[in-house]
């Protein structure tokens, strides 16, 4: 006889099947009830004992703005182009500048020739003054020799009317040419001045307005706003930004932390796939409101204190990029001090 093998009954198979079964899922269970409790101590103490503040990289930016109403006309620049010092930006056309320009230029032109006019007169009264007061004198002289012989009767006397009328001619002309050149003793310094502020005031004016060429006022790269050629700017209008080649990150510390934080503490900036080792530089004395693209719906908050956190120059982040800072747990940053 061939001896039958003993077989598990299918009561035992499925019991010994629900035990596995049992077990793996009450793993799986607790795997997720632990990290659903992580994740609610997280949102409810996180930020009073992780730092995790939002911030934003800056640079020192020098905004280029309208100094006069006008239409730009030519744009050299384009948007992220690096640019040094006093390089040709764009061009502006104002009809209302080159009015003043020639009106101004107009008055100086008058102005000078008054000036010059004045010389002139003054040049000829100094030439004609002293034979004018030689001719007074001689006239007095005559009229004295002439009182003398009128009393003898040797002198009819409308020789004697004539003579003072000479006289007089010769007094008034001599007055009037003395008085004149007093006058212009004292206008023409006056009026030079004059001419000297006005053609002062049209080279600034000239210089200021430059033949509408807008020039980069220090080193660094064009902003994202770049004017187009046709458009029209008011006075002070922004036209464009330049951001300095420092950058750095402003953070918005959450005002729910338990720990301080420090300047010279090592942190760690990251947004997406790039980060950088940074260093708290300063904690600012000021506070602000989150930006609009911080903001969320499920934690509103007023205002956060805000830290100066310097990156290396060697960084991959982008200007007014989103970025997080972390790397401290109650005060205790693990990253090497730079």
């Amino acid at each position: 006889m061939q001896r039958i093998k003993k077989r598990p009954s299918i009561d035992a198979m499925m019991n010994h099947q629900r035990v596995e079964t049992s077990s793996w899922s009450r793993r799986i269970y607790f795997v997720l009830l632990g990290a659903l409790l992580i994740a609610i101590g997280n949102y409810l103490v996180g930020d009073m004992l992780i730092l995790r503040a939002e911030g934003i990289v800056l640079s020192d930016r020098n905004v280029v703005a309208a100094t006069f109403q006008g239409r730009v006309a030519d744009v050299r620049v384009r948007e992220g182009e690096a640019v040094t010092e006093g390089d040709f930006l764009l061009r502006m056309e104002s009809p209302d500048m080159l009015r003043t320009i020639a009106d101004l230029a107009a008055r100086n032109a008058d102005l000078e020739q008054r000036l010059s006019q004045m010389k002139v007169r003054s040049s000829a009264i100094g030439v004609i003054l002293p034979l004018a007061e030689r001719r007074a004198d001689e006239n007095m002289r005559s009229i004295a020799k002439i009182d003398q012989l009128s009393t003898q009767g040797l002198v009819a006397s409308t020789r004697m009317d004539e003579a003072l009328a000479s006289r007089f001619d010769s007094a008034a002309l001599f007055a009037e040419l003395a008085g004149e050149a007093d006058m212009l003793q004292v206008s023409i310094p006056i009026l030079s001045r004059s001419v000297a502020r006005s053609a002062e005031a049209l080279a600034k004016l000239e210089e200021f307005y430059g033949d509408g060429i807008v020039r980069a006022p220090r080193s660094g790269v064009v902003g994202s706003h770049v004017p187009t050629s046709g458009e029209v700017a008011k006075i002070g209008e922004e036209l464009l930004k330049i951001n300095g080649k420092k950058a750095y990150v402003l953070a918005f510390l959450p005002d729910t932390y338990l720990f301080e934080v420090r300047p010279g503490d090592p942190v760690i900036a990251k947004s997406g796939n790039s980060s950088s080792l940074a260093t708290v530089e300063e904690i600012l004395g000021i506070a602000d409101a989150l930006p609009p693209e911080f903001q969320n719906m499920f934690r509103p908050r007023d205002r956060s204190r805000l830290v100066r956190i310097s990156i290396p120059e060697s960084n991959d982040f982008a200007v007014t990029q989103k970025v997080t800072v972390g790397g401290c747990i109650v005060g205790w940053c693990w990253n090497a001090r730079s």
